[in-house]
């Protein structure tokens, strides 16, 4: 934190001063400040915890990051989606993000409990909150840039300054500007059509739709989603299946084994009649690291550009800020 002495703090008084009094009469300036500031900086959520020695953990992403800056050992609990790094499943369990255990968290002693957006039930938190537990929520969205600020927010939190969490981020925006850059890649080749899969439930396949991670990570490597027209994550009939025809199918590893690997996908007609499984463009991905939005997935959609894209840029010039 940087220290004004009297006289530069009253310089900064005064210019913030004339400041406010030109914006109240140019209302477009405050607008134009107000978006200058980034997501992370403006949410509550993201302000530095007056006490994180003892964190409780609700979505692996969270895990994963903490994990990442070194911050491990103020870890007392995780839930059930935090299964990397592998040390991580060894601590106490508080269930599921969206199904978390009171009394499990409670017993635990934990001074703040920082979870995914979707992390509940609703009177969980409340009864969690009600005891002076901070709860922190972080925000997402199913962009690069999005989980640059996750992570951003999850060191803001832990009261690091953008500063001490430079080289993670510099490491960050450099995937970010490489993922950027696949649409330029493909100018000359034909966009590809690709179907995420869940798993696969009462032999449908549950698809990825408009408005979901899967749909996101469509997105990132500048691909078509075979399923564009459907919101949310949606069971898929044969018929639809064989209408989509995707190009590629990337499937989750437990919706994979759950599904019995190759020849149980083979025996659900709407994929093994697919092109893309015939000819055997079926990536298999691990869950958190595909739908989780920390850092692992940026790592995620470059290795799947590669695999689905391997002629990318050959016909056009490449980016040179990757």
């Amino acid at each position: 934190m940087q220290h004004l002495d009297s006289r530069s703090q009253e310089s900064t008084e005064a210019s913030i001063s004339a400041m406010s009094s030109k914006c109240m009469r140019r209302p477009w300036i405050v607008l134009i400040l107000f978006l200058y500031i980034p997501c992370s900086l403006a949410n509550d959520d993201c302000n530095p915890a007056s006490d994180a020695s003892r964190i409780a953990v609700a979505g692996g992403s969270i895990t994963e990051i903490i994990y990442e800056l070194g911050r491990e050992s103020q870890l007392v609990a995780v839930d059930r989606t935090s299964n990397f790094p592998a040390p991580a499943r060894s601590l106490p369990s508080v269930g599921y993000v969206r199904n978390l255990s009171a009394e499990g968290i409670l017993s635990l002693r934990p001074t703040i409990v920082v979870g995914e957006d979707d992390m509940g039930p609703p009177e969980v938190l409340e009864q969690l909150a009600s005891v002076s537990i901070d709860i922190r929520r972080v925000p997402e969205a199913h962009s690069p840039e999005g989980i640059v600020e996750k992570f951003r927010c999850v060191a803001s939190l832990l009261g690091l300054s953008d500063q001490e969490a430079s080289a993670h981020l510099d490491k960050l925006s450099r995937s970010v500007n490489a993922i950027r850059g696949f649409a330029a890649q493909l100018r000359d080749q034909s966009a590809a059509s690709i179907t995420v899969i869940l798993n696969v439930q009462g032999g449908l396949p549950i698809v990825a739709g408009v408005g979901t991670s899967g749909d996101g990570v469509i997105k990132m490597i500048a691909a078509t989603n075979a399923f564009g027209s459907v919101e949310g994550w949606k069971p898929a009939s044969r018929e639809a299946f064989l209408a989509a025809n995707p190009d590629h199918i990337v499937i989750t590893q437990r919706g994979f084994d759950m599904a019995g690997g190759m020849d149980g996908l083979s025996e659900v007609i709407g994929i093994a009649s697919t092109d893309a499984f015939k000819e055997g463009r079926v990536h298999v991905v691990d869950g958190m690291s595909l739908l989780g939005y920390g850092p692992r997935t940026l790592n995620v959609a470059l290795d799947l550009f590669a695999s689905i894209f391997p002629d990318a840029g050959k016909g056009s010039p490449r980016k040179t800020d990757e």
